[in-house]
């Protein structure tokens, strides 16, 4: 990775050099965007990222985009990427304007990247709450109860929450499920309305 794009936090999951396909799980946050490559044949190998931007207002998105490019290309390098899910907005947010715009470059720096690939140019948009029940068992889980239900379910261990969403948006976009909650969530997010379209 560029030296002007180093991660804050790097958790390193046993995700190899070695080329396999991979789901990208993006939980994009201004104060903590993270990235996370999941294996799609073991799922446990892992490598994620979270980034903390030193500017504000419109240079943050744009070095927020440019550090998420810099990523994929050091993913695309060494992996195939087959899908990718981000967390989907919350109208009611106090901040739902400022993600909002945050969710518009993400998107269209997917949209760039990918070009013909459909899959991973349209991302898939998962509602906090189906991804609190794919990875906790329950729709409101807080935010420690996502970490230790990771860790107790998976065997996977993070300190920071938007890791932890990244790694289990990657592993949802991989549609890996352990029992019947993850495998009814893998199912639902197949229908159209959790990715946007091509309209011409």
């Amino acid at each position: 990775m560029k030296e002007t794009s180093v991660p804050t936090k790097l958790f390193d999951g046993g995700l190899t050099d070695e080329q396999v396909l991979v789901a990208i799980g993006i939980d994009q946050s201004l104060t903590g965007f993270a990235l996370s490559a999941v294996s799609i044949a073991e799922p446990e190998k892992h490598i994620t990222w979270v980034y903390k931007s030193p500017y504000f207002g419109i240079e943050r998105l744009v070095d927020i985009r440019q550090w998420l490019i810099d990523t994929l290309d050091y993913v695309s390098e060494n992996h195939g990427i087959v899908d990718i899910a981000m967390e989907g907005s919350v109208l009611a947010s106090h901040s739902a304007l400022v993600l909002g715009e945050l969710a518009a470059v993400v998107k269209m720096a997917i949209y760039d990247y990918f070009g013909e690939d459909e899959n991973c140019r349209y991302p898939l948009k998962v509602p906090p709450m189906t991804l609190k029940k794919y990875a906790s068992g329950k729709g409101n889980a807080k935010k420690q109860e996502m970490l230790m239900q990771i860790y107790k379910r998976w065997g996977i261990e993070f300190n920071d929450d938007n890791a932890a969403d990244a790694y289990a948006l990657g592993r949802l976009a991989g549609k890996t499920a352990i029992d019947e909650i993850e495998k009814a969530v893998a199912k639902q997010i197949e229908d159209p309305k959790y990715r946007d379209q091509a309209r011409l």
